[in-house]
């Protein structure tokens, strides 16, 4: 009897250390399928590690269905400015209904902002009490991302601007009218 209790014991330890491998491998396993990956090569340390790659990376994952109806992803696009500078693309989907430019902000706390602002800000709560962080006007950014976009394309073709924010954050006080 206490052999087979041993066993049983053993067994339980030999499935607790096969899940616990499958829940660290089964998506790094997921992610190296993904035309994320496949496009940017980023290692999959950076999604677990870096919250802007993380965001952008579930981004696609949320519009990936869309594949299925013809659409096109490009990440992290390069584009030249006016004053020989470039503008990084997170996102763009290309699909017969025109190009969307999407901006990824994996951010949390509170969101400030007004789309005429320049700067928007996040708000967190913290030990020593209230951070502020100001970060780029979201809608003014991808605005110059489409600027420079229509720039490098001749033809006609709809341009939607889509900014996505992570579910980690609350609007608190985002005014947008257009």
């Amino acid at each position: 009897m206490p052999t087979l209790s041993i066993f049983i014991i053993v067994m339980a330890y030999i499935v607790c250390i096969l899940i616990i491998c499958l829940a660290i491998i089964m998506p790094s396993v997921q992610y190296k399928r993904s035309l994320y990956y496949k496009a940017t090569h980023k290692p999959y340390s950076e999604i677990r590690y870096n919250k802007g790659t993380r965001g952008e990376y579930h981004m696609y994952l949320w519009a990936k269905f869309m594949e299925n109806d013809g659409a096109r992803f490009l990440f992290n696009c390069y584009l030249p400015k006016d004053n020989d500078e470039t503008t990084e693309i997170d996102m763009i989907m290309i699909h017969t209904s025109g190009i969307y430019v999407f901006e990824s902000k994996n951010y949390s706390g509170w969101i400030f902002g007004n789309e005429y602002d320049k700067e928007w800000t996040q708000t967190l709560p913290g030990r020593k009490g209230v951070s502020k962080e100001h970060f780029l006007n979201p809608i003014m950014q991808n605005k110059n991302h489409i600027d420079c976009l229509e720039k490098c394309i001749s033809e006609n073709i709809p341009i939607y601007s889509m900014v996505v924010f992570s579910d980690k954050c609350d609007f608190k006080q985002v005014k947008v009218l257009s």
